[in-house]
This record gives structure tokens, sequence and C-alpha cells, in this order.
């Protein structure tokens, strides 16, 4: 095959799982312009375009496209190169047809999920294997899935409706008890993410457990009193330190109370570490008039990680009101209107507003137009917040963004 043929090949190809419908059915054509597939036609050297005119010939006398001219300069000149026979297209390639393959799997699926019944296997298993025996298509052949993947994933569901094993186990420690392969476990939970979320939304009983290779954490500080579920023991940071949390840490407090109890409670979330580290910590909070309006410090990191989020929710429904200092720029605003929905009540920018941003406009950052772009995802709510809606006009007159970094909160 030429380079030119495999090129054609795999834009059909490629065209061939973009616009499978969700059915599996086989659409009875794909057309690709010539002046789209290739745009440089008029500009490359003649060698390039005889190659390329070629290799369409070729294939059309394989019985794998059809060949449409422009009516002047027949045989010059290419207008659409249409395919019909997608199990040439694929033979050509060497795979095996999507249709047959996603047939297959399917029924592979079906006789699974019966013998489960009949061996009266977890119902979330077979209710989830069902739904994929009924809906599985060529989109997911050209994602990646054939039937070892499929075999491995049942493999794998079928080891984890048992909790017990599991727990206590690494991923790859997994990955070689199931398949003898240490990093099998891993890419097979990428590749199959969306077609799991898929499923569990359809059959919301069809939830499972798996190890992850993920340990999120966050850290928090002031003088606090973290009360644990299921303990009589609490865990008192008297001197407010900063206590670094993981995620199964946060999630084991199911209140945040002051030391010394007043009737209203602050919490600041910060977005970046080194300005965390500059507010947070006790010794220099405690010698700033503006920082000690704040009773609780916690770091975000960014866009809340579920540890971090574990503790927006526990320090919402202990009272606290909410304040936030991140970027000033559209990422910084949809964290706090983020931290806004986790929390369920307002939160407050600090010197996120446009005299903040006047005055260290000097140091400011171009954006990139994706990055303005993001400013599409910041919602009426979020931009009535007078701050905010200061703030972003100055970004959009402007195209900068100033880090957090660089501003001084004392």
């Amino acid at each position: 095959m030429t380079v030119w043929e495999k090129k054609i090949i795999n834009a059909f190809i490629d065209h061939y799982f973009a616009s499978a419908p969700e059915t599996g059915e086989d659409r009875r054509t794909l057309r690709l312009r010539s002046s789209t597939f290739f745009p440089d036609f008029d500009t490359v050297h003649s060698d390039e375009k005889d190659s390329y005119l070629e290799a369409a010939e070729s294939l059309e006398l394989k019985g794998i496209v059809k060949l449409r001219w422009e009516k002047r300069g027949k045989g010059e000149r290419l207008k659409t190169l249409s395919c019909e026979n997608f199990e040439a297209l694929f033979a050509e390639a060497g795979k095996p047809h999507p249709g047959k393959e996603a047939e297959k799997i399917k029924m592979l699926l079906g006789e699974k999920a019966a013998a489960l019944k009949e061996a009266r296997a977890a119902e979330n298993l077979i209710g989830f294997l069902e739904y994929l025996s009924q809906h599985f298509s060529p989109r997911e052949i050209g994602q990646g899935f054939d039937q070892q993947t499929i075999e491995d994933l049942i493999r794998l569901l079928e080891f984890s409706c048992e909790r017990t094993k599991i727990e206590r186990i690494t991923t790859r420690a997994l990955s070689i008890l199931l398949y003898n392969d240490s990093k099998r476990l891993e890419n097979l939970l990428v590749l199959c993410a969306p077609l799991l979320l898929r499923a569990q939304k359809a059959v919301p009983s069809a939830e499972f457990t798996f190890p992850e290779r993920s340990y999120p954490e966050t850290m928090i500080s002031g003088k606090l009193i973290l009360k644990i579920k299921n303990s009589d023991t609490p865990i008192i940071n008297a001197d407010g330190l900063i206590l670094n949390l993981p995620l199964e840490s946060a999630l084991a407090i199911e209140s945040i109370k002051l030391i010394s109890e007043k009737s209203e409670k602050a919490a600041l979330t910060i977005e970046n570490k080194e300005t965390f580290f500059a507010l947070g910590s006790p010794k220099k909070n405690e010698t700033s008039e503006k920082l000690s309006h704040y009773d609780c410090f916690l770091y975000t990191g960014g866009y809340p990680n579920r540890a971090a989020a574990a503790l927006i929710k526990t320090l919402a429904s202990s009272g606290f009101t909410f304040h936030h200092a991140g970027d000033l720029d559209p990422d910084g605003i949809l964290i706090l209107q983020n931290i806004r929905e986790i929390a369920e009540r307002p939160v407050t920018p600090i010197l996120m507003d446009a005299s903040t941003f006047d005055q260290y406009k000097a140091w400011a950052r171009p954006l990139t137009k994706s990055v303005l772009r993001q400013t599409e995802k910041i919602r009426e709510e979020t931009r009535a917040i007078p701050e905010i809606a200061g703030l972003l006009r100055r970004i959009e007159e402007t195209g900068l963004g100033v880090e957090q970094e660089i501003v001084d909160y004392r």
C-alpha cells in the first residue's frame, strides 16, 4: 500500500467511526471532498499530485472508493471520493469489519449475562452486561475495544463484585493477579471509563468500585476542632497548624468547629500553594489584621479535588461563610464558581477585582484565545458579583491575566 493509499484509507476509517450511529448500523455512503482532504493540492509539486491521483484510482480499481472528477479537467482534479464497500475498506487496512465485530461482542455479552443469571451472580453485573449487549456499537470498536478487552473487563467486574477482594491491594498488584501484566488494568480502566460511565447512567444499580492510582489530598489550617465520624475523640488543632489531609481522612470528618466559638465563622479558600503557605501559616496570619478575620484556610490546588471538595462541604454544613482568593483570570473565576457550587452558598472574592487587576497589570501575562474562551462558562450569577463583573471587563478589554502569587494580601 502506498503512502497516499494509506492516507485515504485511514481518512475514510476515521470518518466511519466519527459518523457511526449509536444503533450500530452502517451508513450507506461515506464521502470526502478532495479539497478538504487535500487542501494543498494546487500548491504541491506535480509528483505529489500524481501520487495522490494514482492512489485514488488504484483504490477505485479495487472497488473500495468511487471517484467524482471536476467537470473541467477530468483525470486531473478530483471533486469527491466516496466509499460504500466498508468490508473492502477495512480488509484493505487489515482490520476486521467494526459492525461484525460489534455483533460478536454483543453476542458474547448476552451469553455471559445469561450464564451469570443462571448462576445467580450479582444483579449489578448482570444488568451492566445486559445493557452493553444491547447498546455496544461500532463506535466502541473505533475507540479500541475488541473481544479480549471485553473479556478482560468482565473478569475485572466479576472480581470487583466482592468488595473485600479489592481492598488492601494496589492497582498494579491486582493487574498482575488478573492479567499477568502490571499495566493492563490501568490501561483498561482508562479505555473503559466512558463506557462504564454511560452504562451506570442508564443502569443506576451498575456501580463498581476499582482500586485507583489517584491520591487526592488537601491542606487546611486554623484553630479548629475536627469531629471524626463514629468517634468520640476529635482532632484538636490548638495551634492552628497546617494539616495535610488525604481523601480518606477528609471524608472521615463529620464537622468542623472553632476552638473559640463565635457567631460567624469565615473560611478562606486559596487557589495556589505558594499563596496558601504565605497566608495559611499560623505565624503569618496571626500578625495580620486582614488575615485575622479568617478562622480557617483551605488549599484548593486549582479546581478542588475530591479531598478539598469534601472539606468544603463539611465547612458549609458546619456554618462557615466562604471567601476565595485566586488567579485574576477566567480559570480563577471558574474555580470560585466551582467552590460556590460545591458549598451551595455564596463565595466572596478577595482581591479579585478591577482595582487589583490594574495594580498588577504591569506584571500580567497575555492569555491565549482558548483561555479567554473559558469566560463563556462563567454563569450569570457569578458575573453578577460586583468584583467579578469589574474584573471580567478588564480581562476582556486587555486579554491579560494576573497570577495570584504576585498579589500582596497583607
